[in-house]
């Protein structure tokens, strides 16, 4: 049985039932059905270590611990970097050692080193490196090495993301639901207009929120930041987009095959979007060139109030402008009709690899660094959302700006495909929507030449 990675719209429900299986699969156990929707098995006596692990086993020789991550070179590296001085002062015959990657560049990255045989004992793992990992078989199954009792700790959204096949790839430590972060001062200046339910709305409320505010006759502040760069990080929020118009870029069907899902038109509805932004006007200038840290810091300094991203941008923007502290918020994605938004969790965490040399130590420092107090201590940082079920239900979390992201959980999950191919397929979306910028194709035609790479793509690798 493999957990599909391409639902659309997935109830938690749906996901206690796959996560029930999942540990069957493992040859673990089953865990309970109570615990798979998402109440911690009862155990009292070891309910406290389900969650919170502060002593970790240490080695008796000096060790040292290899850590592949983007998050160290990010605003949350100050979180992880505190997380590894702890620990090594905990243990201190170990040395942890990150090994530094940007975001954009780890899934390649990774893959190089798995090729060339050096991999480190641990990585952080993106859903969008799935596919090659699965394909190169570079991870350790976590639910033997971390057994029943502490895998029942986390949320079911989080952990089914982590699972294919029965095995857990990586441990899920924070996660990012997609939906729109806005400037509330800037909203409140506009007249406090209601939150957009539809795309058409969400267009509205940008030309709304489009304005010269000094009154010199240029508009300096703008309704969307858009990231529109050609690369993940633009292709990532397209993505979302067209998910929330009722299409896909591609998915896997029911008798194991892909798909383009290019001429759906939630696919052509999200490309006339990204053109009509443009030719309304709504986002800045050298959208083009608009990547994410360019985006967050329009809307740090006010040239931008409307940006589709995830928690975690309310500590970039704040570390831009700190006086914006109580001045952000965030609300659930629009769609084509109105209808409960989708949302993919940004699922990031901790994988340790099949060539690792310190396997024993590696679970030690998961179970340490996904101790609640580590979570909030990133939740504080990035504002990323908490995987585990105890740190999930602190008044940190649900409340204050982030509030709107949270709510972005109770719609429904998408998961990214885990096609090996799938970084050529990100290639097609962005040269997609770079072209429906530039406006000198109709959106169809856009669709179309998108459907017939994307359907070459899929052919190549079948």
């Amino acid at each position: 049985m493999q957990l599909t990675r391409n639902r659309f719209g997935l109830s938690r429900k749906a996901v206690a039932t796959g996560i029930a299986a999942a540990l069957l699969i493992s040859g673990v156990g089953a865990i309970s059905a109570q615990a798979a929707s998402k109440k911690p098995a009862k155990k009292p006596a070891a309910a406290k270590e389900i969650y919170d692990f502060y002593t970790p086993k240490c080695p008796k020789n000096a060790t040292t611990l290899k850590i592949a991550t983007p998050i160290i070179l990010e605003v949350g590296g100050q979180a992880e970097q505190k997380i590894a001085d702890d620990f090594m002062k905990a243990c201190p015959n170990v040395k942890v050692e990150f090994i530094a990657i940007p975001s954009n560049d780890l899934p390649q990255k990774l893959t190089t080193m798995a090729i060339g045989g050096n991999m480190p004992d641990m990585y952080v793992h993106f859903t969008s490196f799935t596919g090659k990992a699965l394909q190169m078989r570079v991870f350790e199954d976590l639910i033997p090495l971390l057994g029943k009792d502490y895998v029942s700790g986390w949320d079911p959204m989080f952990f089914e993301e982590s699972v294919i096949n029965g095995k857990m790839i990586f441990a899920p430590w924070v996660g990012i639901p997609t939906g729109i972060l806005y400037r509330k001062d800037l909203w409140a200046a506009a007249g406090n207009p209601a939150f957009p339910k539809t795309w058409d709305e969400f267009l509205a409320v940008a030309k709304k929120l489009t304005v010269d505010t000094d009154k010199d006759g240029k508009i300096d502040q703008y309704g969307w930041a858009i990231v529109g760069t050609p690369n993940g990080s633009g292709q990532g929020r397209f993505s979302q987009v067209v998910r929330n118009s009722g299409g896909y870029n591609y998915r896997e069907t029911a008798a194991g095959k892909w798909e383009s899902g290019a001429m759906t038109k939630g696919y052509l509805d999200a490309l006339t979007l990204y053109q009509n932004a443009v030719k309304e006007g709504v986002v800045p200038p050298g959208y083009t060139t608009t990547g994410y840290p360019e985006a967050s810091a329009q809307v740090a300094n006010g040239k931008g109030v409307m940006m589709v991203t995830g928690p975690h941008s309310l500590g970039i923007v704040m570390k831009t402008n700190p006086s914006l502290a109580g001045k952000l918020a965030g609300f659930p994605m629009p769609t084509n009709n109105g209808a409960k938004p989708v949302t993919t969790l940004g699922n990031l965490g901790y994988a340790i690899s099949k060539s690792g040399k310190n396997k024993p130590l590696s679970v030690e420092y998961i179970k340490f660094q996904l101790s609640t107090k580590y979570q909030l201590l990133y939740n504080e940082v990035e504002w990323r959302l908490p995987s585990r079920l105890k740190a999930q239900k602190d008044k940190q979390v649900t409340g204050g700006m982030a509030e709107g992201f949270v709510a972005a959980l109770k719609g429904g999950l998408w998961t990214e495909p885990t096609a090996g191919f799938n970084g050529s397929i990100v290639k097609v979306d962005y040269e997609a929507y770079s072209e429906a910028f530039q406006g000198k194709k109709t959106p169809e035609q856009i669709q179309k030449e998108a459907d017939a790479k994307i359907k070459k793509i899929i052919a190549d690798n079948s």
